[in-house]
């Protein structure tokens, strides 16, 4: 009898190691499936944006390659600067940023589920910067000039004075 008992022992046993197993590899697989597709995706930042800095009027564009590469330019219309390289983008989840060679400048900050990207300028001096998504864009002029790494042309950001 103490045989029998033993035996139902182990059935039991067996029983307890195989279900746990079972779980485990169930929650191992769920661990490593692949998350909803909402879930991974980060908020697409493509498109033109308008914003101030200080006085001064800025447009941004962004474009966004199939692979997820971040291509940009930057537009100071107030100045008579259009379309300053942008680089180095960083889009890590809200996260954005980038740099801008061509005036040393650099921005920093995230983009809101609404499009909306708030940050910082700094080129020298911090300063806001958000941008607002542009929902429709006037037509460009077609005597637009293109600054690309010209500094003469390009604007520089001074703190305003008290």
């Amino acid at each position: 009898m103490i045989y029998a008992n033993e035996t139902k022992l182990e059935k039991i046993v067996i029983r307890f190691g195989i279900g746990t197993i079972i779980f485990l590899v169930a929650l191992a697989v769920l661990a490593l499936a692949p998350l909803p597709v909402s879930a991974q995706q980060n908020p697409s930042i493509a498109g033109d944006y308008s914003g101030t800095l200080g006085p001064l009027h800025v447009k941004l564009h962004l474009k966004v390659d199939a692979a997820g590469a971040v291509k940009g330019t930057l537009d100071s219309p107030d100045r008579g600067a259009i379309g300053i390289r942008c680089a180095n983008f960083n889009v890590d989840g809200q996260s954005v940023t980038f740099t801008v060679p061509a005036v040393q400048g650099t921005w920093k900050g995230t983009v809101a589920a609404d499009g909306t990207l708030t940050g910082t300028w700094d080129q020298g001096n911090s300063l806001p910067l958000n941008f607002a998504r542009d929902v429709a864009a006037p037509p460009e002029k077609a005597a637009k000039t293109s600054v690309g790494d010209k500094k003469s042309q390009v604007p520089s950001v001074t703190q305003p004075s008290a």
